[in-house]
C-alpha cells in the first residue's frame, strides 16, 4: 500500500472490512439453515445432497488457488467489487433454482458459488492483513468475530423464516440484497492497491525473483488444518457427543454447543489484544493449549454435564484464534495473496474432508473417543504455532 492514510480513513476502512466479513457469513448461512427444505425441494437423498455440497467445497479450493495471481495483478478492491455482489446474487439465484426443483442447475451453480466463496474469502483476508500492517495492530481475530456474528445472525434469521414457513427466496432475499449493495457503499473506504505486487529495483535486477513459498507456510497450513478440523468437528459432532456420551436431551446438548460458540466469539473479539501483547505465536500456543484441555474435558467429564459444558466453552476459546492468526501470519511479507490462499486452502480442506472422516471414526470407536483425534489435531496446531511468532515467514 503506497498511499498515506489518515486515522479517520483507516477507521472507515476497518469498519468496512468488518461489515464485509459480517454479511459474507450471514447471507449463505440463512440458506444453509434451511437444508431440510433444500433436500425436499430438490428431491435428492442425503448422499446426493452431500455430493452437491462436496462440489461446492471443491469449487472453493479451486477459487482459493486462482485468486492469488489475480490479486497480485489487480488488487483486492477490484475483485471484491466483482465477486462479493456476484456471490450475493448467486445465493438468491440458487434459492430460485431449488424452489423450481432444478437439481442439476443448482449443482452447477453451487460449484460456481463455492469458487466465488473461496476467492472472496482470500480477498477480504488479504485486505485485513494489509489493515493490520497499516495500523501495526492485530485485527484479524475481530474481523473473524464479525464473520461469526454474521453466521449467528444468518442462522437466526433462517430459523425465524422456517418458523414463519417463508419460502427459500424470501429467506435469502433481504440479506442477499444487503450483501449485493454493501461493496458499492463501502468501496470509497477501501484502498485500491492492496495486494498488488510490484517489483522493487533490487528484485528487478535479481536474476530470479524470490518465490513466495516456504516451509513455514506448510507449518501454518498444518496449524490451520488442526484448528479448523476442531472448529468444524464441534459444529458437526459436539451435540451428538453430548447426547450419546452424556445421555442428555437435545436441548442440553444445544447449550453445550452454544457455550462453544460464545467462547469462540468472545476470544475473537478480545484475542487480538492478547496477541498484540505477547505475539501471534505465543497467543496461538496459549489458546491451542486451552483448546486441548477443553476437548479432553468434554471427553473425560462424562457424565458430569457441568464439566462437559465448561469443556465446550474452553474448546471454543481454544480454536477461536487459529484461522485468523495463521492467515495473518501468512499475509506478512510479499505475495500476501498467494501465501494467504495457500494456507487458507488447508483450512478449507479440513472443512471438506473432516466431517466424513470423523464420522467414520465415530462409527468405529464411539463419538467421545473420536474427540481424542480432534484433541490430537489441536495439539499439532500448538506445536507448529511458534512459527507464527516470527515477524516474517
Amino acid at each position: 500500500m503506497n498511499e498515506v492514510m489518515s486515522p479517520q480513513r483507516i477507521s472507515n476502512w476497518h469498519r468496512s472490512n468488518v461489515l464485509l466479513f459480517v454479511f459474507m457469513g450471514a447471507s449463505w448461512t440463512a440458506l444453509a439453515t434451511r437444508m431440510p427444505v433444500v433436500k425436499a425441494d430438490l428431491g435428492v437423498t442425503a448422499s446426493q445432497l452431500g455430493l452437491i455440497l462436496l462440489g461446492m467445497g471443491i469449487g472453493s479450493l479451486i477459487g482459493l488457488n486462482l485468486i492469488g495471481r489475480m490479486i497480485a495483478k489487480s488488487g483486492t478492491k477490484r475483485w471484491l467489487m466483482i465477486f462479493y455482489p456476484t456471490l450475493a446474487g448467486l445465493v438468491i439465484i440458487n434459492a430460485m433454482l431449488i424452489e423450481n426443483h432444478l437439481t442439476i442447475a443448482y449443482a452447477v451453480m453451487a460449484f460456481l458459488m463455492g469458487g466465488l466463496m473461496g476467492m472472496t474469502d482470500v480477498s477480504v483476508n488479504v485486505d485485513g492483513t494489509a489493515l493490520e500492517k497499516a495500523t501495526n495492530r492485530i485485527l484479524m481475530p475481530r474481523m473473524h468475530a464479525g464473520y461469526s456474528v454474521g453466521t449467528l445472525a444468518g442462522a437466526g434469521w433462517g430459523v425465524l423464516c422456517a418458523s414463519a414457513d417463508l419460502s427459500l427466496v424470501w429467506t435469502v432475499l433481504p440479506l442477499g440484497v444487503i450483501a449485493f449493495v454493501l461493496p458499492f457503499i463501502v468501496s470509497k473506504h477501501l484502498p485500491s492497491d492492496i495486494g498488488i505486487e510490484t517489483a522493487t529495483p533490487k528484485q528487478a535486477d535479481a536474476p530470479k525473483p524470490a518465490h513466495w513459498f516456504s516451509f513455514t507456510l506448510v507449518l501454518f497450513g498444518l496449524g490451520i488444518l488442526g484448528i479448523t478440523l476442531a472448529e468444524g468437528g464441534a459444529g458437526d459432532w459436539m451435540t451428538l457427543g453430548f447426547t450419546e456420551g452424556y445421555r442428555t436431551t437435545p436441548a442440553q446438548a444445544g447449550i453445550g454447543f452454544a457455550l462453544f460458540f460464545v467462547g469462540m466469539v468472545l476470544v475473537r473479539f478480545f484475542g487480538g489484544n492478547v496477541a498484540d501483547r505477547i505475539g501471534k505465536g505465543r497467543a496461538l500456543q496459549l489458546f491451542a493449549a486451552i483448546g486441548v484441555v477443553g476437548v479432553l474435558l468434554v471427553i473425560l467429564g462424562a457424565p458430569n454435564l457441568m464439566l462437559g459444558w465448561i469443556g465446550a466453552a474452553l474448546w471454543g476459546m481454544g480454536v477461536a484464534l487459529g484461522f485468523p492468526l495463521f492467515l495473518s501470519a501468512a499475509g506478512e511479507g510479499e505475495n500476501a495473496a498467494k501465501r494467504v490462499g495457500f494456507v487458507a486452502s488447508w483450512g478449507y480442506g479440513a472443512f471438506l474432508a473432516g466431517p466424513p472422516i470423523l464420522g467414520l471414526l465415530a462409527d468405529q470407536i464411539g463419538m467421545l473417543n473420536m474427540f481424542f483425534v480432534i484433541a490430537g489435531f489441536v495439539f499439532v496446531a500448538l506445536l507448529v504455532a511458534g512459527a507464527a511468532g516470527s515477524k516474517r515467514a
